[in-house]
């Protein structure tokens, strides 16, 4: 523990500071799962910021554990 009390003067300021802004901070994303086929084994997905905001992106999740014969 001593060594953890010697490593509080490497933080930056910035660390320690209070937001003042909370809407800068994005807590998660909304993701809706598309039924257009991408392949065996994967999903896509529109990203938004929340429920009906703004499109982010489309991402494809495959299962990496998924045989394929």
């Amino acid at each position: 523990m001593k060594k953890l009390i010697g490593m509080k003067s490497n933080f930056s300021s910035l660390e320690n500071k209070k937001l003042k802004d909370l809407k800068t901070i994005q807590g998660g994303s909304y993701n809706v799962k598309s039924n257009v086929s991408v392949g065996e084994g994967c999903e896509e997905y529109d990203t938004y910021t929340s429920p009906g905001g703004t499109f982010i992106g489309r991402i494809t999740v495959c299962n990496p554990t998924q045989s394929v014969n």
